[in-house]
């Protein structure tokens, strides 16, 4: 298949240009034919793509308050552009996405709700959970050492899950293609707790400066945050316009989002993918947690 807008070549597969993020069409016995899905349904009769803006909904407050203590943000339905055509290949394309409304956590999952969380579900304590326990701001670090299946088990108990990878890139980069959560400005201390000099995360709400647009905080750098998705290079250009969440890729692994300290400042921009085995402990690995509105036919 050839993308009508660049000419380049595509898998018979793809939804979008691997190359330009254009929306692909099929070729078909009546002629082109857009490829079947909702979000094509409903954009048919469009002469272009709407271009993405925040629509606040009457019917949703704009902050909840979870389980487990933690401060819910609301990212209202609507579309916002998704990946890079600049980066890694699987970042791109850059295309837009719609998603529906979610609530996200200000924070990663820190030291105080996850001690909480054992002492009412029980469960393995993280590698080096006490080790610095007598420090005054431990039980506002991210929890870290956590798998992908216990993050999952924590998010059950506190009646939420992890967030879908699109869901992520939409809390931290908003409905722009900004490459950090606080816009294009290059990373600095005050934004971010991030470098490859750095040997331990900081506490949650340390970096005030770098809030997402929605107000999400520690959403580059810190730590690591696993997401639902299995990871697949090639998932992009062949992922639904609405909605994503890649269920039929590597089930050997899950995606992480965010980059951490210890790490460049590369591997925390909102677009870059990183992955690893779901029962891979890391004291750089942390996680949040997301939730659908009350009602909604996916809550």
């Amino acid at each position: 298949m050839f993308c009508g807008h660049c000419g380049e070549k595509n898998l018979e597969q793809y939804r979008f240009c691997f190359e330009c993020g254009a929306r692909l069409y099929a070729i078909r016995a009546g002629g082109d034919e857009p490829i079947v899905d909702e979000l094509s349904a409903r954009l048919q009769g469009l002469r272009q793509l709407p271009e993405p803006r925040i629509d606040w909904p009457e019917g949703l407050d704009q902050t909840q308050i979870s389980v487990d203590g933690s401060r819910l943000l609301l990212v209202p339905a609507g579309f916002f552009w998704m990946g890079t055509q600049k980066q890694k290949k699987d970042e791109r394309p850059c295309r837009l996405v719609y998603l529906d409304s979610y609530y996200i956590d200000e924070t990663p999952v820190t030291n105080q709700q996850y001690a909480e969380f054992l002492t009412k579900k029980g469960g393995r304590k993280p590698a080096g959970f006490s080790k610095h326990r007598h420090a005054s701001d431990w039980d506002q670090l991210p929890v870290t050492g956590v798998t992908w299946h216990e993050a999952c088990e924590y998010a059950r108990w506190a009646q939420k899950r992890l967030p879908t990878e699109a869901e992520w890139e939409k809390a931290a980069r908003g409905i722009d293609r900004r490459l950090w959560p606080w816009g294009d400005e290059e990373p600095a201390p005050e934004h971010a707790h991030l470098g490859v000099d750095l040997e331990a995360p900081a506490a949650v709400k340390h970096h005030e400066k770098g809030r997402s647009p929605y107000g999400a905080l520690g959403m580059a750098g810190n730590v690591w945050e696993w997401c639902q998705d299995q990871y697949d290079q090639f998932f992009y250009p062949r992922s639904p316009p609405r909605n994503p969440c890649c269920t039929d890729g590597d089930h050997r692994y899950r995606v992480l989002r965010g980059g951490a300290f210890g790490y460049s400042a590369f591997t925390a921009r909102v677009s870059f993918r990183g992955w690893n085995l779901p029962d891979m402990r890391s004291s750089c690995y942390g996680f949040r947690c997301a939730v659908n509105p009350r009602g909604s036919a996916s809550s």
